[in-house]
C-alpha cells in the first residue's frame, strides 16, 4: 500500500490503554487531536475510513493478534499506518530469547511487510531526564513524543521510520551497582545468544530495585556502540 500519496483525515489511535498513550493524551493539545483511541478488541468492529492514519501503541503477547489486527488494517486500507515500535528490538540482532523485543519486531516487521507502514521507535518514555535509571540509556522525553504527535515529520534520511529517541542518563553514583553492572554487563555479553540463562539473576535485581537489567541492558550497549 502506497500511503504516502492519499491524504490523512482522522487520527485513530489503537491501543487506549497504553501506559505510553495514556501519558500522551494527558496533554490536552494531544487528546484534542486524537479524538478517536479504541482498544485492540475494537478493532475487527470498527468503522475504518480510507483517509484514516491509525497509530498502532497496541501490543499482544500474542503474534498472531498482532498480525490479525494489522490485516485487518489492510483489509480497511487506510491511507496511513504508523506503528509504534522499541528502540529494545534492536536486541534481535544478537538473540531472539526476550520475548517483549523479539514479538516487538515480528509485529513491526508485519507492518511494513502488509501496510508498508511508518515506524515510531521509541525508547524508555519519561517526563525527565532524572526518572531514568542509572547509567545511559535510549530515552523518549515525553514532551518530544508529545510534540512529535501534534507535529509529524518522518525525515528523508530515515525513509518510513522515525528513531524518536535520544542516549540519555546519569553515571552510576552508588559503587556497588557501577561494580554490579560492570560484572553483569560482561557476562551477559559473553553469553551473547544465549543472555536469558541470567534471568534469576535479573528477578533479584529487580526485587533490588535496579532498572536497568535484561533486554534493556543489552539494548543499551548496543545502541551506545551504534551511536557513540
Amino acid at each position: 500500500m502506497n500511503a504516502t500519496a492519499r491524504s490523512v483525515g482522522r487520527e485513530v489511535i489503537i491501543g487506549r490503554n497504553s501506559k505510553v498513550w495514556r501519558a500522551a493524551a494527558a496533554n490536552p493539545a494531544v487528546a484534542a487531536r486524537f479524538r478517536c483511541a479504541i482498544g485492540h478488541a475494537d478493532v475487527s468492529g470498527f468503522a475504518f475510513e480510507a483517509d484514516d492514519r491509525v497509530w498502532v501503541f497496541s501490543y499482544s503477547r500474542s503474534p498472531a493478534e498482532n498480525l490479525a489486527l494489522l490485516s485487518v488494517l489492510a483489509a480497511a486500507r487506510v491511507a496511513e499506518v504508523v506503528y509504534v515500535s522499541t528502540a529494545t528490538a534492536i536486541v534481535t540482532r544478537l538473540t531472539r530469547c526476550y520475548e517483549y523485543p523479539r514479538v516487538k519486531q515480528r509485529a513491526e516487521d508485519d507492518a511494513r511487510r502488509l501496510l508498508d507502514a511508518r515506524v515510531l521507535t521509541l525508547g524508555i518514555v519519561v517526563e525527565r531526564e532524572a526518572q531514568l535509571p542509572a547509567g545511559r540509556h535510549a530515552a523518549t522525553l515525553q514532551g518530544d513524543l508529545d510534540a512529535f504527535l501534534l507535529a509529524p515529520s518522518w525525515p528523508l534520511e530515515q525513509g518510513r521510520r522515525k528513531n524518536l529517541f535520544e542516549m540519555l542518563g546519569a553515571p552510576m553514583e552508588r559503587g556497588w551497582e557501577a561494580s554490579l553492572h560492570r560484572g553483569y554487563d560482561a557476562a551477559q555479553w559473553l553469553m551473547r545468544r544465549w543472555p536469558c540463562v541470567l534471568r534469576p539473576l535479573d528477578l533479584l535485581l529487580r526485587l533490588a530495585g535496579v532498572r536497568w537489567y535484561g533486554y534493556v541492558n543489552l539494548s543499551d550497549r548496543l545502541w551506545n556502540s551504534t551511536t557513540s
